[in-house]
């Protein structure tokens, strides 16, 4: 009789295998997953967005609107009919909203002072506003918001944070 082949992997084989689709699955995990610094500049960004929007809503409507942080999140601001403040209500952009998880306000500066508890950030019919800069942050990863008297609203990364305060403290030539 001779001798029957046998055809298939042997254990190392296999098990080597294994390991490289391993290792494959974990680098491909670990790109997907967005980093500090992405998850903060998505929300800045929706943020400043949202912002931008309450400028322009404020401008078409010829009401002004307010902005207040709320723990954990922030929320938008109508008068009624007795001139008082209440929460937006039927309005499915400006509405009251979390921050992402992890995400948390520093400071919400206008007009370079702090806002106390409950103070409101206003936008004006007339497009106009007081400068403010609001500062987040997630872990170690830091940005700003940062929107001008015209109501212009623009996002500044950690890294520009760090030149203009290196600009303003290099002594002139």
């Amino acid at each position: 009789m001779g001798a029957v082949s046998q055809r298939g992997f042997t254990l190392i084989e296999v098990l080597v295998v294994l390991v490289i689709i391993g290792i494959m699955v974990g680098l491909v995990g670990v790109r997907l997953m967005p980093g500090d610094d992405r998850v903060l500049a998505n929300e800045v960004q929706r943020l400043a967005l949202l912002l931008e929007q309450t400028r322009d809503q404020a401008v078409v409507s010829g009401e002004p609107i307010a902005f207040t942080v709320e723990q954990g999140g922030y929320r938008f601001w109508a008068l009624n009919e007795d001139n008082q403040w209440v929460p937006r209500s039927g309005d499915d952009l400006l509405k009251d909203r979390s921050l992402a998880s992890g995400v948390r306000l520093l400071a919400l500066r206008v007009n370079q002072a702090s806002l106390a508890a409950g103070e409101r950030l206003l936008f004006l019919p007339s497009g106009s506003s007081a400068p403010f800069t609001a500062d987040l942050a997630l872990n170690a990863a830091h940005a700003r918001i940062r929107g001008d008297s015209l109501g212009r609203v623009r996002v500044e990364t950690q890294q520009e944070m760090a030149e203009c305060a290196g600009s303003r403290r290099a002594p002139a030539p």
